[in-house]
């Protein structure tokens, strides 16, 4: 457990600027529902569709400062820069330090290869599809943009 940061965050806000505010800013969790860090249903899909650009047709500015955060910070939970706890694990397991980024994220093969009990499909695009090939099916309710 770290007790102080190693690494500041980064400015959410963008420092004001509107281009530069994070993606995740503008989707508010609910008690009921939280998709970055979980709401019992075991899929963080739609948080990491907000970090890739799926939802807002673009990545998220911060994505890599944000990975790096957790990263460095060693972030048990939720989805930071677009990767769940599991893919940051890996990373910080089997890649060098100054190589640690977004593009280095581990394949599910990688995941289910060191981690076969770990591994949650529904966190896969693959899977987490519905029968329309769209993602989530019935059941999931799509993340609306607060404000």
């Amino acid at each position: 457990m770290v007790m102080r940061l190693r690494v500041n965050a980064p400015e959410w806000d963008g420092g004001g600027n509107p281009e530069m505010e994070a993606s995740c800013r503008k989707f508010r969790p609910t008690r009921d529902h939280d998709d970055f860090f979980g709401d019992g249903t075991g899929s963080q899909y739609q948080a990491k569709q907000i970090c890739n650009g799926t939802y807002t047709d673009r990545v998220c500015p911060l994505r890599e400062q944000c990975l790096q955060f957790a990263l460095v910070n060693n972030e048990h939970y939720g989805v930071w820069g677009g990767l769940n706890a599991l893919e940051r694990a890996y990373i910080r397991k089997f890649v060098p330090k100054n190589e640690w980024s977004f593009d280095r994220a581990p394949s599910r093969e990688d995941l289910e290869r060191e981690w076969p009990n770990r591994v949650n499909a529904a966190d896969f695009e693959d899977e987490a599809d519905g029968e329309d090939g769209e993602p989530g099916g019935d059941e999931e309710e799509p993340l609306a943009a607060a404000g």
